[in-house]
């Protein structure tokens, strides 16, 4: 793979490499033995700690102060195994994309194409910047209110006594009556796990993100490309010299337009199916603060809601952005003097835009595409959810 980076590649893929690289999933490194231990090292952690919180949650041990919190928690530990194993197994396929970045930079010396592709560049290191300030700051507040509220405390199991402590993960079933060193052992170990789970979760996002956009990116300078095209077209006589390039780079797009597809579909269908039923929860719960004049679970509800709508936002714009670029090389090709070419010519054209008929789009699982209108369908389904729980609590 290639592994030549100039000031733009750097510019909208140094940050993600980096976080990718902690977890061992960036897609360069495949054939790499350090990153493959460091990626089975990571696996087996996750899976030990999404196995400890639920027998925690199943034996109810007495950590845990607020089952919306934790179902977060086990959903992030979750979703952070997911991202790693599928990066992981997609990684063959997804490197053609990175490769095809970088030798996209290489070639972006061109005063019309480096400012579109700065464009989307920045689009991607702006949404990267913020998945990780969020994230810092989330997990800040989450362990100093761990700290400066830990205590010991001493419980009645049955008819046995047993000191629980509060973890970042509850896992007071499996370390009840430890000593405070062991304690403070486990305590600065599931911080580090904390941390690699929090680098999994940003660097998928992050990473599709940036790739769409690029992608986008792409999309628009073979728009501009088809429009000087036609205009050529109608003053030579030897168009496919022209054309045929560019035919060729579409096909290319498409490739990796399905790549980006296969790798994500079934992680997008999970994340958008927990925001639906998290927003829902959360917004059940904020009326029920509201009722109880709990001020202090309606901020936490309404931050929880602001992020998961944040984050659907996040995977449907990219959808969306893929499918408009798209679906702009036809009109492009229909905008041009397609009425003076040769007849040969706009048999040529034709074909291309029957073939541009289908947009590229990305879908959940390959259930149902994601655009700006599923975020007014996860808004509808949590709305319903939302009527039929209070309904319930009635």
């Amino acid at each position: 793979m290639k592994t030549h980076w100039n000031s733009g590649m750097d510019y909208g893929f140094s940050a993600i490499r980096t976080i990718m690289w902690i977890v061992g999933v960036w897609p360069l490194q495949q054939n790499d033995l350090v990153c493959t231990f460091r990626w089975i090292f990571i696996v087996i952690a996750e899976s030990l700690t999404v196995t400890s919180l639920l027998i925690d949650f199943f034996k109810n041990c007495g950590d845990i102060q607020d089952n919306l919190e934790f179902s977060l928690i086990v959903e992030t530990c979750f979703h952070s195994w997911i991202n790693v194993v599928l990066a992981r197994i997609y990684m063959k396929r997804i490197a053609v994309n990175v490769s095809s970045a970088i030798d996209d930079w290489s070639l972006s010396n061109e005063k019309q194409s480096y400012p579109i592709m700065m464009k989307y560049a920045r689009l991607g290191r702006i949404i990267t910047a913020y998945q990780l300030m969020i994230g810092l700051i989330s997990g800040l507040l989450y362990f100093t209110s761990i700290i400066i509220g830990n205590k010991q405390q001493v419980v009645i199991i049955g008819n046995d006594t047993a000191t629980l402590w509060i973890f970042v993960f509850p896992s007071s079933c499996l370390f009840k009556g430890i000593s405070y060193s062991t304690y403070k052992a486990l305590f600065v170990m599931q911080i580090l796990l904390a941390f690699i789970i929090y680098t999994a979760e940003c660097a998928n996002d992050s990473f599709f993100f940036a790739l769409t956009m690029h992608l986008c990116g792409q999309l628009e300078l073979l728009r501009i490309r088809f429009v000087e095209v036609g205009r050529k077209i109608a003053e030579r006589n030897h168009y496919r010299n022209l054309l045929g390039p560019w035919i060729r780079r579409h096909y290319k797009l498409i490739i990796l337009a399905r790549n980006i597809e296969d790798s994500f579909n079934l992680n997008l269908l999970v994340r958008l199916s927990v925001t639906t039923m998290f927003i829902a929860i959360s917004g059940m719960r904020t009326i029920v603060s509201i009722k109880h004049q709990n001020y202090t679970d309606l901020m936490k509800n309404i931050m929880f809601v602001q992020f998961f709508i944040v984050q659907s936002f996040l995977f449907t714009h990219a959808g969306d952005a893929l499918r408009s670029q798209s679906e702009l090389i036809v009109s492009a090709i229909y905008d041009s003097t397609w009425h003076k070419f040769s007849s040969t010519a706009m048999k040529d054209l034709i074909l291309i835009m029957l073939r541009t008929r289908i947009p590229l789009q990305l879908s959940a699982g390959k259930f149902f595409y994601i655009t700006r209108s599923t975020m007014t369908d996860i808004f509808k389904t949590a709305l319903t959810y939302i009527s039929f729980l209070q309904a319930m609590t009635e």
